[in-house]
């Protein structure tokens, strides 16, 4: 799907002026910041790199509120052309100040360069849910991510090379000033391509104070529960980057003792990792959108800044201040090969955490105000990032070492995921029980995943049950978490109790030994599916002993009732008749039949019925009849 994406014109122009306009920011900004630094006393080139800084960040703050309101209101795909000739003027005003050598006039247009940023910010992401399937925004996601960072790694790259010393003596600043002009019109003449898209909201009355608004927009990331932990954990992501992408040149040079080229490999490190991961998100979560990838990558990020500081210092024992670290020498130390792969880690758990945050964040966002939310992620990461560089500055005055603080953020961070954690605890159990299950039963196959529900909203999954491990069978097929309707007697195993509560099972008895839980349960069943909950039901209400297929009871029908514009899924389990999990000795795990060794089961899909309109008789043939003779 990801292939198939870059040749198609509803993604590959905007994914295309996305990436020029990345490289063309971050060339600039690697330009600039070395011919501050290189050119001035060291003391005033400091103060200028951090004000440079400061003031591309700024219009992040001053401007998202009523950039995402303009993005709402008007049409995208001419709102991008616009934004991309103002890129070209900029550019011009960028190229002049070069020439001139006005650093006064540079940092003017640094801080138009953050306001184009943010003008093009909020379509950025909202624009895709217009142009993209369901089921393609995870893909798309995963490509924008992996194209933003590669596009920062060459713009940054490319920006140092082409003021470096020696290449400045033999070209001067032409070289940098057209490409920045060359690349505006690139990205100018690709946006032509790019699809229509209509506005959210054409009737918005534009707000145009920038305090007010900035501050509005901040309280809409509160809108609902998804949309918070989106911007929220998304921003914490940018808190913990910036430690390491800040420090990298600082870690480099004394811990590593690595010169400017070694710099540049742990940069490159970093930028390949978030494209793998980007890249892995989508294989990983078997197409749909898989918040337990989030929470592994959460985990991830912990795991490799612990590992940063437990390798230590790998300087040379006779490492002299000023004889810094090549490429070869640097490949001499097998812990430096130990920081690079930690350095990679982030890049790679970083994309598994941060790809399915934002596919959440489209997919929660109300579409009316799609922009301005995305607005608000931008102005909650900026103050995320600054809160990071004043953390940085008081603990470095404490007299805290750089892997110090690599050791606190993955402590932060730990706490950060185990939060999350608890948030999301079904979606790590669905992907845990998928994975195993593909692990205990390598022939496993689920067959027409592509009727489920691509929206969320009231769904019943009805099943046969033929084995004590049918939900995790059935939540291998499912494109969301889950919710299960189970025994009571299992429910209450002591053992198992924290499992079942976390996973928010839903435990039920048979209506002759308890009528009064069992209207409890099916109440409980009711008022999850109002709530668009997914719940997993087996109506015959007992595990096969024989394979065949026990009579639905009516349990089905009185929670349709009540859920008139519920979506009921006929699925069918085959092949564990026989196998460890069934009762055919009698009872379960009583041994394994020879020929039940790596069996061939299958979980299959049916067509989605209308609540309103089911007969339980005819679920049950339809269930029977997705069975076949594979029991």
């Amino acid at each position: 799907m990801m292939g198939k994406l870059f040749v198609e014109r509803r993604f590959a122009p905007f994914f295309w002026t996305m990436g020029l306009g990345a490289f063309n920011d971050n060339l600039y900004k690697s330009a600039l910041v070395i011919l501050i630094a290189y050119s001035l006393p060291a003391a005033q080139a400091d103060l200028m790199v951090q004000l440079s800084a400061g003031l591309f960040i700024l219009p992040f703050f001053l401007f998202s509120g009523i950039s995402g309101q303009v993005c709402d209101k008007f049409e995208k795909a001419t709102l991008i052309k616009m934004i991309k000739l103002l890129e070209i003027v900029i550019m011009l005003g960028g190229a002049i100040g070069l020439y001139l050598k006005n650093y006064n006039l540079l940092l003017a247009i640094l801080f138009l360069m953050g306001t184009q940023s943010t003008l093009f910010g909020p379509i950025k992401y909202s624009i895709l849910p217009q142009h993209l399937k369901s089921q393609e925004l995870l893909p798309g996601n995963g490509l924008i991510s992996m194209g933003t960072f590669i596009a920062i790694l060459l713009g940054t790259i490319f920006g140092g090379l082409l003021v470096e010393k020696n290449f400045l003596d033999n070209y001067g600043i032409a070289p940098i000033a057209l490409s920045v002009v060359a690349i505006a019109l690139l990205g100018f003449l690709s946006s032509f391509f790019i699809l229509p898209a209509a506005p959210n909201f054409k009737e918005l009355k534009l707000k145009l104070n920038p305090f007010t608004e900035t501050w509005r927009t901040i309280k809409l990331a509160a809108v609902n529960r998804d949309t918070l932990l989106s911007i929220l954990a998304i921003s914490w992501f940018w808190f913990y980057g910036f430690f390491f992408m800040a420090s990298l040149p600082s870690y480099c040079r004394d811990v590593i003792g690595g010169n400017e080229q070694v710099a540049t490999l742990l940069l490159t490190s970093i930028s390949i990792g978030m494209g793998i991961g980007s890249m892995l998100c989508h294989r990983l979560s078997l197409g749909y959108l898989g918040m337990g990838l989030m929470l592994v990558g959460s985990f991830g990020l912990s795991f490799v800044a612990l590992d940063i500081y437990l390798n230590g210092y790998t300087l040379p024992e006779n490492f002299q201040a000023g004889q810094y670290l090549g490429i070869n020498e640097f490949f001499q130390n097998s812990k430096n090969w130990r920081a690079l792969a930690d350095l990679m880690g982030i890049g790679v758990f970083g994309g598994l955490f941060i790809v399915p945050l934002y596919t959440l964040l489209q997919q929660s966002s109300p579409k009316e105000s799609a922009s301005q939310l995305i607005a608000s992620n931008n102005i909650v990461n900026s103050i995320f990032m600054v809160a990071a560089a004043v953390m940085a500055m008081v603990l470095f005055s404490f007299g805290l070492t750089i892997l110090d603080i690599f050791l606190l953020v993955s402590i932060l961070n730990l706490i950060v995921a185990l939060i999350l954690l608890y948030q999301r605890t079904p979606s790590f159990y669905h992907l845990f029980f998928t994975y195993s299950l593909k692990l205990i039963y390598p022939r496993l196959r689920v067959i027409g995943k592509e009727k489920l529900p691509s929206e969320p909203g009231p769904t019943l999954v009805v099943s046969n049950h033929v084995s004590f491990i049918d939900p995790l069978l059935v939540a291998v097929a499912l494109n969301r978490p889950p919710r299960f309707v189970m025994d009571k007697a299992y429910y209450d195993w002591k053992l198992f109790a924290w499992f079942f509560t976390t996973s928010r099972s839903i435990p039920i008895t048979p209506k002759k030994i308890d009528p009064e839980l069992m209207n409890k349960a099916l109440d409980e069943v009711i008022a999850g599916l109002r709530r668009g909950d997914l719940i997993v039901l087996f109506p015959e209400g007992f595990i096969t002993k024989d394979g065949e297929m026990i009579p639905f009871k009516d349990g089905v029908a009185r929670i349709c009732q009540q859920v008139p514009e519920l979506v009921v899924i006929p699925l069918a389990i085959r092949g564990m008749w026989g196998s460890w999990f069934s009762r055919i000795k009698g009872k379960a795990l009583a041994g394994i039949p020879p020929n039940r060794w790596l069996p061939r089961v299958e979980v299959a899909v049916g067509e989605s019925i209308n609540g309103a309109t089911l007969d339980v008789d005819s679920l049950y043939q339809q269930v029977l009849t997705l069975r076949g003779d594979l029991k």
